[in-house]
């Protein structure tokens, strides 16, 4: 009775301390999904559906508890992402008098001034540098058939925090410039989100080859957005668009595993996450789509593990994130016709078309994308094992999309992985992993139809005062780094 009392106080313990450190600021890849969960796991590209090397196994698949060892495993993952953007310089322009047709039925309100040749920019956004993402999971039989177990982990989420404005207003409400230049005034612009799970799992041994698993997955996220109140005018709710300090939201969802022993070397397993239905996000209901709504994409993994050698597993992973699910991510960048509205002098409040917060407002403009995860453990020796990895995904944002995604600049799509297990004792092991992240760049579209204007404007900003001939297409790029090492206990 005591020997089975500990484990469950350590995982309490440890589970309490996992949620305190969770809530700190986060990043993650695939998207903003992480590219695995479980430094095993990390360093094999992600790998993990249809393996049970410990209890972090049960993030992927909470079928993996059926053939696993009692077990529990911490660990860190120091995180840090390289984020930029970038926009081109504009030429010198003369100014647009009043009257001049703006397309649509509109003509210009207002006067645009004149404007000198106006450099572009190449922006860092790593105010904030280095994020921390816990693991900690928890497992163990109750009998032959059943098995239980917890697993607490970051899920994803996205940093990007710049030493300046970038979307903040330009001018007062009586048309004068705030700053001289006019350039962006307001608070610098950016966002931290992030999300933890806590997965309380249970899994089903059918027969020897095959067993079936289920997770409750309650989900946490919180969110901060700065500096972007320049979209004040084309908001359907400007006091609930920026600058409102930490918002936070709950909710659940659930994941569905199997997995099957096909041959004595060959595995097999299958996941579904569901779609997690979070409360909504009201401190930024007039930024994010649907007055808040911020739910996490539903996902799909399937993959093989193969024991080429007794030594030797080499696993395969496919993993669909369904992006598509959330508006506040997968709505297009559609703010060009309430800017032609803006300047044809229609009052805000008379907007024709969805507004920032709307069902159909702005999003990110994400499509869904599908992660190739390949890994290798190689048994070392009695004591060390060595593993390696590689993960692509495409990444979600299209080159007609980058300009909100200054905020959300996730552009990777190619990681390497390497890591270590090394047993300090027949059950305990510390395990080390390594990612890089190749650094990729999306060029916004800048290209203009034959009747001059762009052909998308979802990848373009303003950098000067005239938003017609000051407009320029934004470029968007990052790679990343992490380390993670955790300790894994058998019981």
């Amino acid at each position: 009775m005591q020997k089975a009392f500990k484990p469950g106080l350590i995982a309490v313990s440890i589970a309490t301390a996992m949620l305190s450190l969770a809530t700190q600021q986060a990043y993650a890849t695939n998207g903003y999904a992480a590219h695995g969960f479980g430094s095993v796991q990390k360093a094999m590209g992600g790998t993990a559906v249809a393996g049970h090397d410990n209890a972090m196994n049960i993030a992927t698949n909470p079928a993996s508890m059926s053939f696993g060892k009692n077990n529990w495993t911490a660990g860190v993952d120091i995180f840090v992402p390289d984020r930029g953007a970038s926009y081109r310089g504009t030429q010198a322009a003369p100014g647009i008098p009043a009257g001049a047709p703006l397309g649509g039925g509109l003509s210009l309100a207002n006067p645009l001034p004149a404007t000198p040749a106006l450099p572009g920019a190449d922006l860092r956004g790593n105010d904030d540098s280095n994020f921390v993402i816990p693991e900690f999971a928890y497992q163990r039989h109750l009998n032959n058939k059943f098995a239980v177990g917890i697993a607490v982990y970051g899920n994803g989420g996205m940093n990007a925090t710049y030493n300046k404005s970038i979307f903040g207003p330009r001018f007062n409400q009586n048309g004068t410039p705030i700053n001289p230049d006019f350039s962006p005034a307001g608070s610098d612009t950016g966002i931290d989100f992030a999300q933890l799970f806590i997965a309380p799992s249970i899994s089903m041994r059918v027969n020897e080859k095959n067993s079936i698993g289920a997770s409750l997955n309650l989900a946490y996220q919180r969110i901060k957005i700065n500096g972007v109140g320049g979209f004040a005018a084309f908001s359907s709710d400007p006091s609930n668009l920026t600058n409102n300090g930490y918002d936070d939201s709950t909710g659940a969802g659930i994941t569905l595993g199997w997995q099957t022993k096909l041959t004595d070397s060959l595995t097999a397993g299958l996941a579904y996450r569901s779609e997690t239905k979070m409360s909504k996000f009201d401190k930024y209901k007039g930024l994010l789509a649907e007055q808040g709504d911020f739910d996490i994409p539903s996902m799909v993994t399937g993959g093989i593990s193969y024991e080429a050698t007794p030594r030797t597993t080499i696993a395969l992973d496919i993993a669909h994130i369904n992006y598509t699910d959330v508006k506040a991510i997968s709505n297009k960048n559609n703010t060009a016709p309430l800017l032609g509205q803006l300047l044809g002098g229609v009052p805000p409040q008379n907007f024709q078309g969805p507004k920032l917060g709307d069902d159909e407002g702005a999003g990110f403009g994400w499509k869904d994308t599908t992660a190739f995860k390949l890994g290798v453990k190689h048994q070392l020796n009695n004591k060390i094992a060595l593993m390696a990895g590689y993960n692509h995904g495409k990444a979600p944002i299209g080159e007609d999309q980058t300009a909100f995604n200054i905020l959300a600049p996730a552009t990777v799509e190619d990681h390497l992985t390497l890591g270590m297990d090394w047993k300090l004792s027949p059950s305990s092991s510390v395990i080390v992993s390594y990612m890089h992240a190749f650094s990729n760049e999306i060029k916004g579209d800048g290209s203009r139809g034959p009747g001059g204007g762009f052909n998308s404007p979802g990848a373009i900003i303003n950098n000067g005062p005239n938003p017609l001939t000051n407009a320029t297409a934004a470029d968007i790029e990052m790679s990343q780094d992490s380390i993670a090492i955790a300790y894994s206990k058998d019981f």
